[in-house]
Parts: structure tokens; C-alpha cells; sequence
């Protein structure tokens, strides 16, 4: 299959990067249409800074806004002559006409004060988050930079958004996927600034990140924008990075329960041209995760077990990341170029596996990789049209070590067994295993005229894998290793879509079409341990529509349909070389969404909104448990399911706020050809859970300047189940929102409610003081396989912004 091979598709590249090349330097040779730069400083009379003044070219409808010290710059401006425009709330608005060659020009203006006085000033506006909350395609856009200053995790804050639950198998560092809509594990995609993040393994992954390293999290629900050009039926998420375009530095600490530490670090540095750029992200993680938990302890004299309460001793985690990027921006070649390196390291003490059912005392894993990337941005035909490639080539090195000869108990005691040459599994492991990364992400987007836009996204990614393991499994007739033989993994996903605007605006309409095709050659072993080569090549089509239409004033309804297929992953195929077996009768998942909602908001007071979806899903790809330690993916059956989200947001007073909203979601089996499954609920998989919180706002109340936050939020689930349940021995309450089940209590993961709660203090502009108790009232936590997470635990962070 030569069209998916990595010469094919560096080939591909090249071209694409000559022709921009060229393109860049016919636009450079072009008299009249040679873009370039406005740049200057915006004073009051006083020759003082004024910060956030607008400043703009209204023929070109270009705006922007100064910087700290009063600073501006407009890029990508045609040679021309052109009235320039600075506008600031109690200052005459100034206007000075600009020549523009081929070189950028320096202005410097100062605004007089103005004397009429101004009885109320309106600014409307809408920020990235708001413009991403309003497309058409249902996100749930977090605002990170809110809560940068809080001791709280990305999982918290996604688990307080409707149709959103995080499942994590213990505490920090541990194996955490998304929940969304009734979807899940890799039915969910994961995306970087709009890049696929398989490259990144599990050194950057939301349960990791600190909050304020972002921007914003954006959430899809179901259809996907055609630039996340992906292979996902449950919808999305895209971590935008925090980007700065000044000079910037910031650090935050904190410390919490269970010897819990996270450090970070974020510098940017821009040269006086503005051209050259340089930055790094760097965050540290670390934590002895020995909180207590209830297990089934086995009594020594007697043989049988009992619930008991014990704390986790091998249960630590550490990991450390960072990243320098650089490169150059506004030039004639290159709106952007961005060259970045990035490394990562991970230790995991390895407590327990698919389940709490056996304790582990020495077994551990690692992770780490070095990751080189490059990504470049340009716009030609006076920015009509805008090609963004993202290109990375790395390994990422995971090991597995087990070779303990014995068992541990929970109460932490070594059991010698010279017969066992691992804890884990008899036979022990020393795995050591390399995946290989090639991704390449190219983003072409034409704008026909202001009511239509035409785009391509094309992801390309190639995965091998192969290791070593001198006591693992071999191959019965060979001999051989079953990890040293090569493993690869092809995908290609082709999306195009077609984004229209009618009625003056008011209503937008977004089609688009993607191609799935994907490869895989591997060695698997059959029943007697017999080498089998597996090699499988599928290819799939899928089509989706989204429209949104605005009402009068500031409500809109939109809906989104799609027909998606979900390429099984290596990972899902191949296994982890860990604790996940292979399993290579994986089919693609197939579905049938639809998303029906409707936003209303009052800018002043409250914004509601409220969402129905439906989704059909054929061989849908569920992580299960394949003995008492390992685990695997399998293809359930048929799956079809609705439900209904609302979330609301209130300004009850000036100082305090509200928020809430809940999910009920109702999917179950069919065409089972078993009448204990048939009609039954999706196994380990909640179906209604709601959230509450209040935020409070005061200043002045310490020192003059001085900022205090407050909040408190509230999260419930209901109960739900670890199997499949019989539709007649579920409870009889409306919906199953209350009463009993009727079964054994050991298959059901009970009612949850957990309280936070904490206060921010701001003494100065600069630094900030955090504090945060989460689980309050200690009440018991589970989730993925009834797996117990952390109980009360407290938190502490301290915030300086240097620049």
C-alpha cells in the first residue's frame, strides 16, 4: 500500500512546502501586494502607557489592542495608504494617515483627554472561548485562565461540565479516558492546538497538565470541526496552550495531601522586532497517592476474605516534563515558524491492576521520550487562503519491570514463592518497549468570499512497536520473543468541509465528508501458541452536517448529524506491552449521532442552555476486564441510546454567582440474542450525574487593590452498574433516579456526593494564595471498575507572575 507509506507522505509534504515557498516569493516580488507591518506606542498627554487602547485600519477591518506598555502591532498589511484609527475610554479619538511600503512602519500617537463627560460606555465583544461556545458543533469550552490561580485539576473542572464525566483508576497518574455522552476511551480523541496528541503517550494528558498552562479546553460533543480531522464517534477534546505575544514569566507551587507536589513554569520571550520568539513550558508532578482505601482482605488463618480499611504503600508516582520551543512570526515566508523539543519522564509504582482484587509491593512502570516538532503557518492571496502543517517523528520507550519472587498482601507483607519469578504473573516481566511516532497534520482552508469557506485536513500517522522481554511470553514452535517481532500501525483520515452563511449571518451551515483507511502488520500467537501473521487493511467513509441559527437578540438553536466510523488504535490492537493484551478481531466501531440544542444568554445576568443527543452505535469498542489482572479491548455488540443536558449560569448578586446543570443519559443493548442483556444498560457506565457551585468576588478587603475569591461546588452521581443488569432488576423510581436495585450489592457502584470548597486571595496584582479541600465530608469515591479514588484531601498554591 505505497500511498501510506512515510516516504509518500514526506514527499508530500516537501511539495506542499515548496509550493509555499514559491507562493511566498512571487507574493514578496509583487509591488502593490508585498504585506507588512504597523507598529507603534499609545501615550496619553502625560506620555503615559495606555494600556488596551483599540487601534485599527477599518478598510481592512483590521483591530488590535495595546499591550502593557502601551504597544500595538498590525501584521499582514498590503502596501497602500491607509487611515489609522486609536480609540480609549475617556480620550479623543486620534486618527493619522500611514503609507505602507515594503517595510514596517513605526508610529507613535498621543490621545488627549477628553472633557465631555460619559454617562455609560457599552463594550461588545466576543473572546475565543465565547466565538468557540457558539459555533455550530456543540463544545463545552472550559475558560481556564478562570480558575489558573486555584489548587483544582483539569479533571475537576471537567467533571463539573454537563455530559462530562472523567474516569480515572486512582489517583494522580493514574490511567484516566473521558466519558462524553455516553461514549468512551478512544472513542474520544485527543487533540493539542488542534494536533492528534498519540505522540505524546502519557506525558501530556489533561490529568497531568496544570490549568494554567492553557488557554481554554474545548469539549466536542459528537460532529468535529474539520481541522480535529479525526476518526472519533463520541467527540473531542482540544487543550489550547496558553500563547502570549509579550514578554511573560510565571511560576506556581502546590502542595496537598498524600505528599501530593505540582510544580510550573512559563516563560516567553519576544525579541524588540517582534519577529523571533522564544518560550518554555516546564510542570512537575508528584505524589505517594497513600490514601486509604476499603478491599477485600484475605484472612491468613482462615482463608476467607473481608472488607477492610488499609492505606496504599506502593502507589507513588512521579513525572516531569519540558518543553523549548522558538522560531519566527510576521515574516514573508512564514506567517509562523515554530520549532519545539519536548521531553518526558514517568515512574509509576504499579499497586493493583485491572482491579482492587490483589495488592502488588514492587512491581513499576516507566515512561519517556524526546519529541521534535515543527510547524509552520502562511497565508497567500491576501490571506484567502491558509495552509498549517504540523510534522513529528519520535519514539516513546516504555518499561515494565515485575520480578519479585512472591506476592505482597494489602497490609504490605512480602510472601516468598521462589516458584513465581513475578508478582504480577508467574512468569514475571522485564519488558522494554519502543513505540515509533510519524504524524503529519496538514490544514488547507480557502475563504471564497465572506459567506463561504472551503477546507482540507489531512492526518497522516504511522505506529510500530517492538521490544524485548526475557521473561515474557515466546512464540511455542520459534521460540521467539512475542514483543522483539515488529508491530505497525497505518492511518489516514482525509476530511473536507464546505462552511456557509446565509440570512445576513444569521444562520451557518457546516458539511463535511471523511475518508478513513488504516493498515496493521503483526505477529499474533493462537491457541497453541503458534506464530500467525496478521496483517488487515479497512477502509470507511462518513458524512456530517451542522446548523446553527440565531434568533433575535442573543439566543441561537443548532443542530449537528453525522454517520462516523472509529478506526480501532494500536494500543487497542497491539496491547501496551503491560497490563493490556492484544486483540486483533477488533472491528471498527460504527455510528449514527444527532445533537439537538438551544443557548440563550444574558450577557448581565444568566445563561442557560439546553442539549438532547441520540446516538446508534454497532461494535462499540469498550476497555474490559480479561482475567482478575489483565485487561482488554472487545467490540460490545450493538449499543443505541438518548439523552438530555441543561446547564445554567446565574448572576444572583454582583459578588456571587451560580452555576449548574445535570446529564441523564439512557443506553442500552440490543439485538444481544440474550434476554439477560437485551434492553440492559452499557456496563460501567454512569447515567445521570448533576453538579452545583457557587463563586463569590470581593475586592478591597484586606489593603486597597487586594482581590478574594471563594467557591464551593458539589458533584453527584448515581448509582450505576460493574456488568450488565436486566432491565426487571433495576430500580423502579422514575428513570432509576432513585430506589434500590435488585441484586448483588457487589455489582453496583453506589450513590456519590462530593463537596469542594476553597478561597483565593489575590494581595497584589502578581501573586496569589489558593487554598482547596476537596472531598470534604470523605465520603467514598469510585470509578472505573468500582477502582476507589482518594478521600479528603487538602490543597495548597501560591502563583508569581515575573512579566
Amino acid at each position: 500500500m505505497p500511498c501510506l507509506k512515510m516516504p509518500a507522505c514526506k514527499c508530500l509534504f516537501l511539495l506542499i512546502l515548496s509550493v509555499s515557498v514559491f507562493l511566498s516569493l512571487t507574493q514578496s516580488s509583487a509591488q502593490q501586494r508585498s504585506p507588512t507591518s504597523i507598529e507603534g506606542s499609545i501615550k496619553n498627554s502625560n506620555r503615559e502607557a495606555l494600556v488596551g487602547a483599540t487601534v485599527g485600519i477599518a478598510a481592512l477591518n483590521k483591530f488590535t489592542l495595546t499591550d502593557a506598555q502601551g504597544e500595538f502591532r498590525l501584521t499582514a498589511i498590503p502596501a497602500g495608504s491607509y487611515t489609522l484609527t486609536v480609540r480609549y475610554i475617556g480620550h479623543q479619538d486620534a486618527k493619522q494617515t500611514v503609507a505602507v511600503s515594503s517595510r514596517t512602519v513605526h508610529v507613535s500617537i498621543v490621545l488627549e483627554e477628553s472633557t465631555s463627560e460619559l454617562s455609560e460606555v457599552e463594550v461588545v465583544g466576543k473572546t475565543d472561548t465565547q466565538l468557540a461556545k457558539e459555533q455550530p458543533i456543540k463544545a463545552e469550552v472550559i475558560n481556564t485562565r478562570a480558575f489558573a490561580m486555584q489548587p483544582t485539576t483539569m479533571t475537576d473542572l471537567m467533571n463539573r461540565a454537563s455530559g462530562v464525566r472523567v474516569r480515572q483508576t486512582g489517583g494522580l497518574g493514574s490511567n484516566a479516558n473521558l466519558m462524553l455522552n455516553g461514549f468512551q476511551g478512544q472513542a474520544i480523541k485527543y487533540f493539542r492546538d488542534d494536533i492528534p496528541m498519540d505522540y505524546l503517550g502519557a506525558g501530556y494528558n489533561f490529568a497531568l497538565v496544570p490549568v494554567n498552562m492553557l488557554e481554554r479546553l474545548e469539549i466536542y460533543k459528537g460532529v468535529l470541526p474539520v481541522r480535529l480531522g479525526a476518526d472519533a464517534l463520541g467527540g473531542a477534546v482540544n487543550m489550547v496552550s496558553k500563547r502570549s505575544y509579550d514578554k511573560y514569566a510565571e511560576s506556581s507551587y502546590e502542595i496537598g495531601s498524600f505528599n501530593t507536589h505540582r510544580a510550573s513554569a512559563n516563560l516567553y520571550y519576544q525579541d524588540t522586532t517582534r519577529k523571533l520568539f522564544v518560550g518554555a513550558d516546564m510542570f512537575v508532578n508528584y505524589s505517594d497517592n497513600n490514601y486509604d482505601v476499603t478491599v477485600d482482605v484475605t484472612d491468613e488463618e482462615t482463608s476467607t476474605q473481608h472488607k477492610e480499611k488499609i492505606k496504599l504503600f506502593h502507589n507513588t508516582f512521579k513525572h516531569y516534563y519540558g518543553e523549548l520551543y522558538g522560531g519566527v512570526i510576521g515574516t514573508r515566508w512564514a506567517d509562523e515558524l515554530r520549532l519545539s523539543l519536548t521531553g518526558f519522564w514517568i515512574h509509576r509504582d504499579n499497586q493493583y491492576g485491572a482491579t482492587m482484587d490483589q495488592a502488588f509491593g514492587a512491581s513499576t512502570s516507566r515512561q519517556y521520550s524526546v519529541i521534535p516538532t515543527l510547524r509552520y503557518k502562511k497565508s497567500f492571496l491576501n490571506k484567502r487562503l491558509q495552509l498549517d502543517q504540523f510534522l513529528v517523528n519520535n519514539t516513546i520507550h516504555t518499561e515494565q519491570v515485575d520480578t519479585v519472587r512472591g506476592t505482597y498482601t494489602w497490609y504490605g507483607t512480602f510472601k516468598p514463592n521462589p516458584a513465581r519469578r513475578g508478582e504480577m504473573t508467574p512468569q514475571g516481566s522485564l519488558a522494554d518497549t519502543e513505540f515509533s511516532y510519524f504524524t503529519s497534520r496538514t490544514n488547507l482552508s480557502y475563504r471564497i468570499h465572506d459567506r463561504h469557506r472551503v477546507e482540507l485536513n489531512v492526518v497522516y500517522t504511522t505506529l510500530g512497536r517492538v521490544g524485548k522481554d526475557p521473561l515474557g511470553l515466546t512464540f511455542a514452535a520459534s521460540g521467539r520473543d512475542i514483543l522483539s517481532v515488529p508491530a505497525e500501525y497505518d492511518k489516514l483520515v482525509a476530511a473536507a468541509g464546505w462552511e456557509s452563511r446565509f440570512l445576513d449571518g444569521r444562520m451557518t451551515n457546516e458539511l463535511s465528508g471523511k475518508f478513513y483507511r488504516y493498515e496493521t502488520r503483526a505477529m499474533d500467537a493462537d491457541y497453541e501458541g503458534d506464530e500467525i501473521n496478521r496483517s488487515l487493511t479497512r477502509e470507511r467513509w462518513g458524512v456530517a452536517e451542522a446548523i446553527r441559527y440565531t434568533f433575535r437578540g442573543n439566543s441561537f438553536i443548532r443542530f449537528s448529524g453525522e454517520v462516523s466510523t472509529r478506526l480501532p488504535e494500536q494500543g487497542e490492537l497491539f496491547g501496551d506491552g503491560n497490563l493490556r493484551v492484544s486483540n486483533f478481531a477488533l472491528k471498527p466501531e460504527r455510528s449514527t449521532n444527532v445533537n439537538l440544542g438551544y443557548r440563550y444568554q444574558n450577557s448581565k445576568r444568566y445563561t442557560l442552555e439546553i442539549n438532547s443527543f441520540y446516538r446508534i452505535t454497532h461494535d462499540l469498542i469498550l476497555n474490559v476486564p480479561y482475567n482478575l489482572l489483565l485487561n482488554r479491548f472487545e467490540n460490545v455488540n450493538d449499543v443505541r441510546g438518548l439523552g438530555f443536558e441543561a446547564d445554567a449560569t446565574v448572576s444572583i448578586l454582583p459578588w456571587l454567582k451560580a452555576n449548574g446543570n445535570f446529564t441523564y443519559q439512557d443506553f442500552r443493548m440490543f439485538d444481544t440474542n440474550n434476554k439477560l442483556t437485551e434492553d440492559a444498560r452499557l456496563r460501567n457506565t454512569p447515567f445521570f450525574f448533576a453538579n452545583l457551585g457557587l463563586t463569590t468576588a470581593h475586592t478591597n478587603v484586606f489593603r486597597s487593590g487586594d482581590k478574594l475569591q471563594g467557591f464551593w461546588y458539589f458533584s453527584f452521581v448515581r448509582e450505576y452498574y460493574l456488568d450488565y443488569v436486566p432491565k426487571d432488576r433495576e430500580p423502579d423510581g422514575l428513570l432509576g433516579l432513585w430506589g434500590k436495585a435488585k441484586f448483588d450489592t457487589d455489582n453496583i457502584i453506589p450513590d456519590q456526593s462530593v463537596h469542594t470548597a476553597g478561597l483565593s486571595y489575590f494581595p497584589v496584582k502578581k501573586l496569589s494564595v489558593s487554598a482547596q479541600v476537596r472531598n470534604l465530608l470523605d465520603a467514598g469515591i469510585y470509578d472505573n471498575f468500582r477502582i476507589q479514588n482518594a478521600g479528603r484531601s487538602l490543597h495548597l498554591k501560591l502563583t508569581y507572575i515575573f512579566l
